[in-house]
């Protein structure tokens, strides 16, 4: 089974204190004991180090802790999904002809590369603007 991740997924597998920290870390717990392929947008993994730094925990997560849980948990056991430019020019005609903007922008971003390939499910804690920017994948998105 091919799953994708959403950032949001990934911050409440690695965060403990999380609300949905329970919900999120066993897929990618699925993930590493490789009874699933997981994946994610190559965004993902900047916007997981920049949610990271700047939780408000005590203690903090520093950055070098966060470059090490991305490595170990994301770019060591998933599938990465890369942009080119013809991504983005696409991108940014198909928000602008929906009327998507601000942050939902990224989110539109990360299921652009869910577009490029085939998956069997994306997980998201965003599912509302998820299910928004790509109706075509409700059947395919859901919570943890």
């Amino acid at each position: 089974m091919k799953v994708f991740f959403d950032t949001s997924v990934l911050i409440a597998a690695f965060v403990m204190a999380h609300p949905e920290h329970g919900n999120s870390l066993p897929w990618l717990q699925k993930v590493k004991k490789k009874e699933i392929e997981g994946i994610v947008s190559v965004h993902s993994l900047l916007e997981s180090y920049s949610i990271l730094t700047t939780l408000p925990l005590s203690p903090k997560i520093y950055p070098s802790l966060a470059v090490n849980l991305i490595k170990e948990n994301v770019i060591s056991n998933f599938e990465i999904i890369k942009y080119n430019t013809n991504d983005y020019i696409r991108l940014l005609n198909e928000l602008a002809s929906e009327n998507i903007f601000g942050g939902a922008s990224y989110d539109g971003l990360i299921l652009c590369a869910a577009k490029k390939i085939n998956i069997d499910k994306i997980l998201t804690l965003n599912l509302n603007d998820f299910i928004r920017i790509a109706p075509e994948f409700i059947r395919l998105i859901s919570m943890p």
